[in-house]
């Protein structure tokens, strides 16, 4: 316990010094433990033109090993891209030498605190940049940012969308791919017997938190069953009702009474020649002969 306190008390804060240093005096700590930076991943692109853009905003954080010869603490990412952007020089904050456990604990230390904009964040942020630049066109303020303009969109949206919903998807801790697909949802949604609408996204939201909605195909499939709420009323409902009943429960349901959209079809079909004054032909009268007869059993 002694010698564990001993060396916590052996770290302090060291002065801050800044330099921008040459990127051959630099070189990677190849036993660091975060190995995957995908280089070719649409991240790597991300920072490459942010950091073609803007430069280097966080400055790399490194530990000096011998004189002009510096390890590279946090920041491999923003090391690869300058490479690759063929920089010279490269703004650093420089520590002076330390112990591998120091070193290691510091790298822990200043990855493990940072967190991942909250969808929400992100959407006020763009907001604030769509405010200042109201003369330029919505493409160039995604190029500018680096997201795509559907993406800009849907930021938008969820800025506007009411404060109880962004509360119960922070609450339930959504994905920002469910926040999303949730928006794209959330207009398909119609009253369903007793449910209005904010119970049946409330409901949504618990089934998200069960486990019983996740994918993005989830709120895909729903949107499209709620878009033909008409003829799948019944089964939507017990999709309400019942707290276990999957997406995908309620998918099976609705393809079983799949005679329904087949009816409504005809239906559709029939206007359409009778709008246009189109007769049916022989054929076509002995087949809804035998429909009539069904529909004297049936109905």
């Amino acid at each position: 316990m002694s010698e564990n306190k001993s060396i916590l008390e052996s770290f302090k804060p060291y002065p801050s010094k800044y330099a921008d240093l040459h990127l051959i005096k630099i070189q990677a700590d190849h036993s660091q433990p975060r190995k995957n930076f995908g280089i070719t991943s649409a991240d790597h692109s991300r920072l490459l033109k942010s950091i073609s853009t803007y430069g280097i905003e966080d400055p790399i954080k490194v530990s000096e090993i011998e004189t002009d010869r510096y390890l590279i603490i946090d920041g491999h990412r923003r090391f690869s891209c300058a490479k690759e952007l063929k920089l010279v020089t490269v703004p650093c904050r420089i520590y002076p030498k330390m112990d591998a456990g120091e070193l290691e604990a510091r790298r822990y230390e200043m990855q493990n605190n940072r967190r991942n904009w909250r969808p929400i964040e992100k959407a006020n942020a763009i907001h604030k940049i769509n405010q200042e630049y109201k003369n330029i066109s919505k493409k160039e303020i995604a190029t500018l940012i680096g997201i795509t303009q559907k993406n800009l969109f849907h930021y938008t949206e969820l800025r506007d969308m009411r404060m109880e919903y962004i509360e119960l998807m922070v609450s339930h801790d959504m994905k920002e791919y469910q926040m999303v697909v949730f928006m794209q949802l959330l207009p398909k949604l119609r009253k369903i017997k007793g449910y209005e609408i904010d119970d049946i996204v409330k409901i949504i939201f618990e089934k998200v938190n069960d486990g019983l909605m996740y994918r993005r195909t989830d709120f895909i499939s729903l949107a499209k069953i709620f878009s033909t709420a008409s003829l799948h009323e019944e089964e939507i409902h017990l999709f309400l009702e019942e707290a276990n009943m999957s997406v995908e429960g309620l998918l099976e349901r609705t393809q079983l009474s799949g005679v329904s959209v087949q009816i409504k079809n005809l239906i559709k079909e029939l206007s359409i020649k009778k709008n246009l004054n189109i007769k049916l032909t022989d054929k076509e009268k002995c087949l809804f002969e035998d429909l009539y007869k069904l529909m004297e059993i049936y109905v």
